[in-house]
């Protein structure tokens, strides 16, 4: 698994919706989730529920990428086995990578897996699920504002952290930043809103 902080990998595929080149500098947070079972029935509920939040991504400025473990032409027939069956049309990139060099590359090999891409194009946040699960998207959703909100600061967010809630102020920690800040462990002061 990709390490907080490391640069993610470049690379290039084919996806349902044409070319795709992700190149270590970008403009955007990207969320990239791994999905290792093609047409299983929790990879496309995740299809389903992340393409259903496609306002959501654009509006905060996320790229979404799908990866799976299939070729372009599986990933095609799938989304069309989508439409049929429950009348959605899927517009979320999926990427092929039948190989799993992706997956390999930031290290999820076999696993079912979500990396949140920050500007600078590190890793930010990552998980694995057990590929019988289903993402949360929630908590995904939640996780990804709060990174926005910090992104550029030194401010931290607390556990559970909402959009207008109040961020961790970060003290420097030096004796006399301590001696004049009591506060200095937790700070969440009116000023970090």
């Amino acid at each position: 698994m990709m390490r907080l902080d490391e640069h993610c990998p470049a690379f290039s595929l084919r996806t349902t919706e044409g070319e795709y080149g992700f190149e270590p500098t970008q403009q955007t947070f990207k969320l990239i989730l791994f999905l290792p079972s093609p047409f299983s029935v929790s990879d496309t509920q995740d299809i389903m529920n992340i393409d259903g939040c496609s306002d959501f991504y654009a509006k905060n400025n996320i790229d979404v990428l799908l990866i799976s473990q299939s070729s372009i032409h599986v990933n095609l027939g799938w989304i069309k086995a989508i439409q049929a069956v429950y009348g959605r049309e899927v517009t979320t990139m999926i990427g092929e990578d039948p190989t799993a060099e992706v997956f390999k590359a930031y290290g999820v090999a076999n696993a079912k897996a979500a990396v949140v891409v920050d500007k600078q194009a590190r890793c930010r946040w990552h998980f694995s699920l057990d590929r019988r699960l289903t993402f949360n998207i929630e908590e995904i959703k939640r996780a990804m504002l709060a990174l926005i909100e910090v992104s550029g600061s030194s401010s931290k967010t607390p556990e559970g952290w909402g959009p207008g809630d109040r961020t961790i102020k970060d003290i420097p920690l030096n004796r006399k930043a301590i001696l004049r800040n009591r506060k200095w462990f937790y700070d969440l002061s009116p000023e970090n809103k």
